[in-house]
């Protein structure tokens, strides 16, 4: 099993909201990846990749938010319903998974 995301520590400088929309990628590749293993469906890096990507790209036009130039506000509200579709896809048993990665990711959101 690979690790677990864990947000980087970078200087307040380089905390933008285009490196935390890309960390939020990166950080949804990596609990879809949990997800995978915990429910036994295989999937390669490539594919969770390009469904990561336009999953996050879909949520933020769901949500009315530029995923090209990202706000502090529009990551914010990407994130919740990020978080809420993922409670509703995985139920009690992707909770410990879904609210390591929220508080990992919110710690970049924070310093935004």
């Amino acid at each position: 099993m690979k690790q677990p995301y864990t947000a980087p520590e970078v200087p307040g400088d380089r905390i933008t909201p285009t490196f935390v929309r890309d960390e939020l990628l990166r950080c949804f590749e990596s609990a879809n990846g949990e997800f995978a293993e915990l429910l036994h469906q295989p999937v390669t890096d490539e594919q969770l990749k390009q469904q990561v990507k336009s999953f996050v790209e879909g949520v933020f036009s769901q949500c009315g938010v530029s995923y090209v130039a990202p706000t502090k506000e529009g990551i914010l509200t990407a994130i919740s319903e990020c978080k809420r579709n993922a409670e509703k896809m995985m139920g009690p048993s992707g909770e410990a998974i879904i609210d390591h990665h929220y508080s990992e990711m919110m710690k970049l959101v924070d310093r935004l």
